[in-house]
């Protein structure tokens, strides 16, 4: 665990998008990548929806940062939080716990439950979400860039 006073937690701003896409293009690369089929590896190279998913919604990310590194983001939509991303490199650091909690108190300013999705074979995420109290409520089956995955839906209770 590093230090957490040092983690800077803020709106994203139109600066952070060059940062913000390759933080996706590496978590995606890290994460999904060795547990897809070459195929859709090479789709995800292709379309890089990264950059499409920061030049339209990255208004709404929170990020961490350090030392004006960009770190981690987070994305939370209404009840849903729809991304959060570390660093692998800042994996095991604690900001992916910051972010999470800072994602839950947004969506508990008009919700009284959050939920995600996370795909099967992240047994990483999977296994953080549940250290933060998210149920799993379901399973699926879904798409990823061609190549079939199996979805979690997690559900957790919020204060407010």
């Amino acid at each position: 665990m590093t230090d957490l006073a040092s983690l800077a937690l803020r709106p994203a701003r139109a600066e952070d998008a060059p940062a913000l896409t390759a933080l996706l293009r590496r978590s995606w690369l890290t994460t999904w990548a060795p547990e897809l089929p070459f195929t859709a590896v090479q789709r995800f190279a292709a379309e890089d929806p990264a950059a499409g998913y920061v030049a339209g919604l990255a208004a709404e990310f929170l990020v961490a940062e350090r030392k004006g590194v960009l770190l981690g983001m987070a994305h939370a939509m209404g009840d849903l939080l729809a991304a959060l991303h570390v660093d692998p490199r800042a994996w095991g650091q604690g900001l992916g716990a910051a972010l999470l909690a800072a994602a839950e108190r947004r969506i508990a300013e008009g919700h009284a439950e959050a939920r995600l999705e996370v795909l099967a074979f992240n047994a990483r995420a999977l296994r953080f979400y549940r250290r933060q109290g998210w149920a799993e409520q379901a399973r699926r089956r879904g798409d990823e860039y061609g190549a079939p995955v199996e979805v979690v839906a997690m559900r957790k209770t919020l204060s407010r």
